[in-house]
């Protein structure tokens, strides 16, 4: 029942978040205006880089809280809270210094065309605080986490995500607007963090995070395991937040609007396939300790088509439909948006499927070559994107994003996973690509006819289509898998 209710919570937790930044967004961008809204992603491209010095302790807190709590070992909850509070402060306290270094070095960065430098400076502080408190009493939602209490936290996220919007939407004004969505930011994580305490010390009552619980063993038993954790989460930063960077440093605030509209559509198919990965990841981790290969991977290859037929659906559907879309969101169009937005999309009918690949691997207790594999992802996506933006603009950074994904994870995470999931070339062909193929055939052939005689404007139109879309998917597969119905049954007769 716990985990039915921590899905569901994901789930509406999710889809309500998106709501709100897909309708805030084009809000926000019209009130400042690109160079002041590029600025403000700038700002929070850098500041997400602060994720990097976590150093994985993010999982660690989490896993061993609820081995700590399974065990009632309360005594033992509180050193390992503490102790890792310990390092946060730490780590706060870096974040705070390389806060006020930006904001002093900010004036030479030439790249902030007719925003006051004094907005910049305000805003990256503001910002960094916000991170550095965020930091310290994020043990409080790992302890959330840890006791199952998933429910409450995304009822958290929830509660914060409309009072950031409504707080946006009522104070933002173009003359102070950097200054007042970071003063937004710093409220609502002040807000978010004091509620995650409020529960955690509810749900644990005998929670004491204080510096005298702190042990030097814990914090040597926390930093073993989260070492190769770590290297995997540089990497997600790394990737997540290098294209923005690389944007504003060498082409200005203004240019990473479109792209991080592009980016924006192709992320929100992320976060639905994230967490079929972590329902994934334990029951892999159950068939991996019982030696169960064959259930193993064919699990793994079910899940993997189902992602890459949601990606690849959104592909088409983007390849399409990707401009009226944009119109419509944000009130007008711009020249490189579509052509990012199909080259992002297509990276996820990539990544989408190898995220399934590396929760199973996670929950299989496999975690320093995956890592290893991300850090080369993300080294590539960095250097082909300074490369390639000289001659293609963001339409390079894109490319940049999408060829190390293309050729690491199917020449090098791909057999890999392959031999350690024990995933037969059989179910990969069976799972993977033959239900997914005339489904996205059968797509193409929906939209080419929807395109052409559609009305194509406004959002009727486009919610019309989707479904229709959607619809069309749905059928193939059930289709396909009516007519492969036969054949699997007889193949289990002769298996028995």
């Amino acid at each position: 029942m716990s985990v039915k209710r921590n899905i569901l919570a994901g789930w509406s937790a999710h889809l309500i978040t998106v709501l709100i930044g897909f309708f805030l967004m084009p809000y926000v961008l019209g009130v400042l205006g690109d160079s002041r809204y590029g600025v403000w992603l700038f700002i929070n491209a850098i500041a997400g880089y602060s994720g990097v010095i976590y150093a994985g302790f993010g999982a660690t807190i989490c896993r061993y809280v609820a081995d700590t709590a399974s065990r009632k070992e309360w005594d033992r909850l509180n050193q390992f809270v503490s102790s890792i509070q310990g390092v946060y402060f730490g780590t706060a306290s870096i974040v705070m210094l390389a806060t006020i270094v930006l904001a002093l070095l900010a004036p030479m960065l030439d790249r902030w065309d007719d925003v006051p430098i004094r907005d910049v400076q305000f805003s990256m502080l503001i910002v960094g605080a916000s991170i550095a408190l965020g930091m310290i009493a994020s043990v409080y939602g790992g302890v959330l986490i840890g006791t199952q209490q998933l429910h409450h936290k995304r009822a958290i996220e929830v509660v914060c995500g409309v009072l950031r919007g409504g707080l946006t939407v009522l104070m933002l004004t173009q003359q102070w607007g950097l200054v007042t969505l970071a003063s937004v930011f710093f409220a609502v994580t002040v807000v978010e963090h004091g509620l995650s305490a409020l529960l955690a010390y509810r749900c644990v009552p005998t929670l004491s995070v204080s510096p005298r619980n702190i042990r030097r063993g814990v914090l040597r038993e926390c930093f073993g395991f989260s070492a190769f954790n770590a290297i995997a989460v540089a990497a997600e930063y790394l990737i997540y937040f290098t294209d923005t960077i690389v944007i504003g440093a060498i082409l200005g605030p203004a240019a990473i609007v479109p792209y991080q509209i592009g980016l924006r559509i192709a992320q929100m198919i992320q976060m639905p396939i994230a967490q079929m990965g972590e329902a994934i990841l334990p029951r892999a981790g159950q068939l991996a300790a019982e030696s169960d290969r064959k259930r193993l991977g064919r699990l793994v290859a079910r899940a993997m088509g189902v992602s890459a037929l949601l990606a690849g659906g959104f592909f088409v559907g983007g390849l399409y439909f990707g401009d009226l879309l944009v119109v419509t969101w944000i009130g007008k169009s711009y020249p490189h948006t579509h052509a990012v937005m199909c080259l992002l999309l297509a990276t996820q009918v990539i990544a989408m499927p190898m995220v399934i690949v590396r929760k199973a691997l996670l929950g299989s207790g496999e975690v320093r070559v995956p890592a290893f594999i991300d850090l080369l992802e993300a080294v590539a996506n960095l250097c082909l994107s300074l490369i390639l933006i000289h001659f293609w603009g963001i339409v390079g950074v894109a490319v940049g994003t999408l060829l190390p994904l293309l050729i690491v994870e199917s020449s090098i995470l791909l057999p890999f996973a392959i031999r350690r999931l024990h995933i037969s070339r059989n179910d990969l062909l069976h799972e993977v690509v033959y239900p997914v193929i005339p489904c996205l055939v059968a797509l193409t052939v929906y939209c080419e006819v929807a395109s052409v005689m559609v009305p194509l404007q406004g959002w009727v139109t486009l919610l019309g289509v989707t479904a229709g879309g959607g619809a069309v998917l749905l059928a193939t597969r059930l289709l396909m898998h009516l007519l492969n119905r036969p054949m699997t049954i007889a193949k289990q007769t002769l298996a028995t």
